[in-house]
């Protein structure tokens, strides 16, 4: 889903993000009745945001992206949600619940959409919420606080270092009266990044990045890139994994659920051939799966070089994964991704040849 983006709010504006929490496993209890929940969770969602002045952007996956003039009325969209989500009986007395963040910024709108540190912010925050909880900005709580808005508390949480964001973020929670209201801390950057012991790495590459550039110039090229980072970050955030680069043409992230992997890489495959990328340019990416011990923050270590490596023998639009992600896969249903052992192979700046799988559905 889309909006014309020149009925969009300019100047200062609200975000607010929501996504599923756990929906790989609805997707395994449910079947192919996830599908009509999640359509039913997104209309309650639109239904509130409309109600309260504000426009869905985008819909991807299990995630709603939607602006407001006022934080008043995006704090009221997102308490209205969880109402709703609360209040409604899901199938096999599943529980859907849905993480909320906000932010209020100032930024550009571009012909493609919202650009800024603000949309990533909103975003990030999100990412750090639990099931059922609403986490607001700084920026956003010190214009709600002044408003009247019944039945609701904000609770001040401290100071939190979130992903992608260079200082920490004071996160403020939204408690609405007869909703849920204690939640373990928020996720941080510190806490779920596994440095030090074992992750699932996924390493992306934009196929001829260099053609590109000569083809369309510095600033077409750049726009790519940023749409790029974009839709790599948001895909990342929603399946529970963490950028550890983004520059250029490659991104890297870390997962502490090879299946959460697994699903990133395919969701992030078909958001990427999806995108409206700049006229005359049609870029293919690469992308790869190998899990290992991350060594340290600065130094991922041989299992970074390895996913490198893999992403770098992979064909456009191929998910290449390694023998060791394949190993914890065993015994895991994929549907409606499989994989499919393609042998030994070379791989590029390896000395031996390496068992290799491909992520195929």
């Amino acid at each position: 889903m889309s909006t014309d983006v020149e009925s969009l709010p300019r100047g200062t504006v609200t975000f607010l993000f929501t996504d599923i929490e756990g929906s790989t496993d609805l997707v395994r209890r449910l079947g192919d009745r996830f599908g009509d929940v999640r359509g039913e969770h997104r209309q309650l969602i639109e239904e509130a945001c409309s109600t309260h002045d504000g426009a869905v952007i985008d819909t991807q996956g299990d995630a709603v992206f939607a602006v407001f003039d006022r934080a008043v009325d995006a704090v009221a969209a997102a308490v209205a949600a969880q109402r709703s989500l609360a209040a409604l009986e899901w199938p096999e007395g599943a529980q859907l619940r849905v993480r909320m963040g906000l932010h209020t910024a100032e930024p550009y709108l571009h012909s493609s959409g919202y650009v800024g540190i603000g949309v990533h912010r909103a975003a990030r925050i999100c990412a750090a919420a639990h099931g059922g909880q609403i986490l607001i900005s700084n920026a956003t709580a010190g214009i709600v606080e002044d408003q009247e808005l019944p039945d609701l508390e904000l609770r001040d949480l401290g100071e939190y270092r979130l992903k992608d964001l260079s200082r920490p973020q004071r996160l403020f929670q939204a408690v609405p009266e007869g909703l849920e209201g204690e939640f373990a801390p928020p996720k941080t950057l510190d806490d779920a990044v596994p440095y030090g012991q074992v992750g699932t790495l996924l390493a992306t590459d934009i196929v001829g990045w260099g053609r590109i550039i000569r083809a369309v110039g510095d600033d077409a090229a750049a726009e790519v890139a940023a749409d790029y980072h974009r839709i790599v970050i948001d895909s990342v955030a929603r399946h529970d994994g963490h950028v550890l680069e983004a520059v250029a043409d490659m991104a890297i992230a870390v997962f502490p659920s090879a299946r959460d992997a697994v699903s990133c890489a395919v969701a992030l495959r078909h958001d990427l051939k999806a995108n409206e990328w700049p006229a005359g340019v049609e870029p293919a990416v690469c992308l790869a799966l190998h899990t290992g011990r991350l060594v340290a923050r600065h130094h991922g270590g041989f299992s970074v070089w390895h996913c490198v490596s893999l992403c770098d023998a992979a064909e456009p639009w191929q998910i290449l994964v390694s023998h060791s992600t394949e190993a914890l896969l065993e015994g895991e249903r994929l549907e409606p991704a499989q994989l499919r052992d393609l042998g030994e192979r070379a791989l590029p700046n390896l000395d031996s040849a390496h068992r290799v799988f491909e992520l195929v559905g």
